[in-house]
């Protein structure tokens, strides 16, 4: 392979990401779940976790087979927070002069370890792919973080040059009012975890200004399962004749290797660094029968480190079954409408964020650990954040794994998500004696599940007055939580929605 053909295969690998990254983007946005079935990953612990296998999932197939032809090519060519670590990898070792020391060898072997550790999990009974995943790390990370952030961002770089009366607001005011209708969000979005998951990927992209894609070669267990099947691909690099052993080729190998010395099937991403990089032409392309050993580095995790994997993923998958949640014949926490009984619930959830970032109103928020530790990122409403659309069913169509079932809007509708429960020592119909009709005004039910009854009682002055009180019929409400969220008083609410009567209750456990 010459030198200019590397730079065009190469080139076209840098296209690839960006139309890649682009193209998440904009699934993201309109909603689409579709990116998350050409994972493997999750197909496989979904699977391990609910015993059932999802006919989307079978999509995860066509990567996994091009693996087979072209190696670990997804990492390096379409994954998108791959993508992003190529770009800070490149930030760091741009202008360098001095070589970079190779990854070590034991660092290039964590990521199968963490794969043992999450499958054998999931076995358990605790399914927490969704936290390492690529994907999903990258969409929780963006509906929760970045999106948010930038709005802001946005709206704040252009709103102070569209109120300036000079020559500037005459360009900057069209442009944020075109930012306003079809970019920034109406109101400001904010999210309870939103600091920690940002930093999270801040972390790890951070990383890769000290080692190269360090997220892809140590710890990704969508990387460890393609550098499985990699392994035993037809398609490998390797070095010709010519070769003059100067190994400039690992210059700017993703995992500092290259094909001269220890070249790896496994970790290689297909990147073409290496062939653009030796001055020889001494790099070129080989297909071999997939299960050929000629050249094939051998895995060599060690048995120690498969054993001790199994025995850290039994460990960390039976802590949670025996957690105080485990006794716990209450929750405080409510589930999206379409949410499944709560065993089923985790072992399907992903933490992918698409629910929130569908929601419009924001009352989907990320649980931190009121739902156990292994309910870390599983979404929960938050009616003092804001509250479910009676007419919207926008997250039950975006959950790619059903942990949110797919409703109509007739049956969304009807979908009890908890019951409002009223305050008495702080409503003002009953602590201060006076009238309030916020919460049964909003109250979006046809038949109105919020109601009045006049009663007669002494009011916060002392005197005898006839008051209309408020009280909730419980069989009409339905736990949208707008009147939680309506509610006038600036302490606290109320009105509380609880998980009380949630068409789940009764197969919580």
């Amino acid at each position: 392979m010459t030198r200019a053909n590397a730079r065009v295969l190469r080139f076209c690998r840098v296209v690839s990401q960006i139309l890649f990254l682009a193209l998440f983007i904009i699934l993201l946005v309109s909603a689409s779940r579709m990116f998350f079935y050409f994972d493997p990953l999750l197909g496989l612990l979904n699977f391990l976790a609910t015993g059932e296998v999802m006919t989307l999932f079978l999509l995860s197939l066509i990567p996994l087979g091009l693996t087979l032809v072209f190696g670990r090519f997804f990492c390096g060519w379409v994954c998108p927070l791959g993508t992003l670590h190529q770009f800070f990898t490149w930030l760091g070792i741009r202008g360098k002069k001095k070589k970079i020391e190779p990854v070590p060898r034991k660092a290039l072997r964590v990521k199968y370890v963490v794969l043992i550790v999450l499958v054998v999990m999931t076995l358990m009974g605790t399914h927490l792919g969704g936290w390492l995943d690529p994907l999903s790390l990258l969409t929780r990370s963006t509906a929760v973080s970045l999106a948010p952030a930038g709005n802001h961002g946005l709206n704040q770089a252009l709103k102070a040059g569209a109120e300036d009366e000079g020559v500037a607001a005459k360009v900057v005011k069209p442009a944020y009012n075109l930012a306003r209708r079809h970019i920034m969000t109406a109101e400001q979005r904010g999210f309870a975890q939103s600091v920690m998951v940002g930093l999270i990927l801040i972390l790890i992209l951070g990383l890769n200004l000290w080692r190269r894609r360090f997220y892809c070669n140590t710890i990704c267990p969508l990387g460890a399962l393609y550098g499985l099947v990699a392994r035993f691909s037809f398609m490998r690099l390797k070095t010709r004749e010519g070769c003059k052993a100067c190994n400039l080729c690992a210059s700017h190998c993703t995992y500092a290797g290259g094909p001269f010395d220890d070249y790896r099937k496994a970790d290689c991403l297909v990147c073409f660094n290496c062939a653009v990089d030796c001055p020889h032409d001494s790099v070129a392309l080989d297909f071999t029968p997939p299960f050929s050993t000629a050249k094939r580095t051998p895995l060599d995790l060690g048995r120690r480190r498969v054993l001790g994997g199994v025995a850290a993923g039994l460990l960390a998958g039976a802590l949670p079954a025996v957690g105080p949640r485990a006794r716990q014949k209450t929750h405080g926490f409510i589930r999206p409408p379409g949410a499944v009984k709560e065993k089923d619930f985790l072992e399907k959830c992903v933490r992918c964020g698409q629910c929130m970032q569908v929601c419009p109103t924001n009352v989907i928020q990320p649980a931190a650990l009121e739902t156990g530790i292994d309910g870390l990122w599983t979404p929960v409403m938050r009616p003092d954040l804001g509250y479910c659309e009676y007419e919207c069913n926008r997250c039950t169509l975006a959950c790619p794994t059903l942990a949110l079932e797919p409703l109509e809007m007739d049956e969304k509708k009807e979908f009890k998500i908890g019951t409002a429960v009223i305050d008495r020592n702080r409503c003002y119909t009953y602590a201060d004696g006076y009238n309030c009709a916020v919460c049964e005004e909003h109250c979006p039910v046809p038949d109105k599940a919020i109601r009045f009854r006049e009663v007669e009682l002494w009011n916060f002055e002392g005197r005898l007055v006839k008051v209309k009180q408020i009280y909730v019929v419980p069989d009409l409400c339905v736990g949208c939580g707008i009147c939680q969220n309506v509610c006038p008083r600036s302490d606290a609410p109320a009105i509380l929605v609880t998980a009380e009567e949630e068409q789940r209750e009764f197969s919580y456990y």
